[in-house]
């Protein structure tokens, strides 16, 4: 959505295939004037959703593919067979990694695939060494973010309820998924209100893992104190309400959570999972603790919610660290550069 929102229309002319769920974003997309193509892949099936695809790139001859998701890859990839189109694959994701079937199908549409993009250098590693990608073919370009969606928001009015209260809020964001080892974040919270009285905790997102943390909750006695907020189209209010960010993760690509914490301002402690080390410079915009190190990351958070001004200090940090390296604008205009250097290559 960011890339629709921010691309040069004077330049590019956008077009949206999809074949899932798209939610909101179809509102948004038409705020855009995005012309937007839905498939049922469900009513199709497989084969009737590649002949499809293939119709449209046929009909629209776009100059440029952009495939976004591993389906999303292979069937573009598919699609574009023997229609001329510059192929670029954006992988946002350490561990979607294929095996079988599907690794050796990734691995023989390389041939069509003119670039893959990876959101950080840790991504990057692993499209050349787990799919088989000629590094020279593969492309860091970081996520962007549009950072005026978090200044000057409305507090989330559940949070704002318990600040009412005289609580201050420390907030995990992201999937309930063992990727973000949330089971983590909870015991640090455990161990954070027998220093800190004035505490509550919550976490954003909806996954799989939700029973399962709340059980966990309340075997640590949280339940009282913590909330489970679920999923949020617009996670700024509840951001705007946060004390603390604390991200637990194992693994990441690039974690959307965290650069919006930063953009937010709000103080960050993480552990230094994927690209998480290439957002985050320990002491400077954040602190960073090696993945697992459940004592360390609760000192760190003990220590900022302790002092108020190094609290303000890295929060101010890390969004002039957003606003300078990891803006929207500045994503597109390496996704334009990338875009007109590959259709150079085709004489296009």
């Amino acid at each position: 959505m960011c890339l629709c929102r921010h691309l040069d229309r004077g330049r590019f002319d956008l077009r949206v295939v999809y074949y899932e769920s798209a939610g909101p974003l179809l509102e948004e997309l038409g705020g855009l004037d995005v012309p937007v193509v839905h498939l049922d892949r469900r009513r199709l099936g497989a084969v009737g959703l590649l002949r499809a695809l293939r119709r449209e790139v046929a009909a629209w001859q776009p100059d440029v593919l952009d495939c976004r998701l591993p389906s999303g890859y292979r069937f573009g990839r598919l699609a574009a067979i023997g229609n001329g189109v510059a192929v670029v694959i954006a992988e946002e994701r350490t561990e979607c990694r294929a095996a079988g079937v599907r690794r050796l199908v990734d691995r023989w549409l390389n041939r069509w695939t003119d670039a893959w993009i990876g959101n950080s250098k840790v991504v990057v590693a692993h499209i050349v060494r787990d799919l088989g990608m000629p590094a020279d073919r593969v492309h860091v370009i970081y996520n962007g973010i549009d950072v005026a969606r978090f200044r000057s928001t409305a507090e989330d009015p559940d949070l704002a309820g318990l600040r009412r209260q005289g609580r201050r809020i420390v907030l995990n964001l992201g999937n309930l998924s063992p990727a973000k080892n949330q089971e983590m974040f909870l015991r640090v919270a455990d161990r954070l209100r027998r220093e800190h009285a004035d505490l509550a905790f919550a976490l954003c997102g909806e996954g799989p893992l939700r029973e399962p943390l709340e059980a966990c909750a309340r075997d640590l006695g949280l339940a009282g104190v913590c909330r489970f907020l679920g999923f949020r189209q617009d996670v700024a209010p509840v951001l705007a309400a946060a004390a603390l960010v604390i991200q637990s993760s194992d693994w990441e690509g690039l974690p959307n959570a965290v650069m919006e914490a930063m953009a937010a301002g709000a103080p960050v402690v993480a552990t230094a999972a994927g690209g998480t080390a290439e957002l985050m410079e320990d002491g400077v915009n954040g602190f960073l603790l090696p993945v697992g190190d459940e004592e360390g990351v609760a000192a760190r958070a003990s220590a900022v919610l302790a002092d108020g001004a190094l609290a303000r200090r890295l929060g101010d940090a890390a969004a002039e660290t957003i606003r300078l390296k990891f803006s929207a604008p500045a994503m597109a205009r390496q996704y334009e550069d990338l875009f007109v250097r590959l259709l150079a290559e085709k004489g296009r």
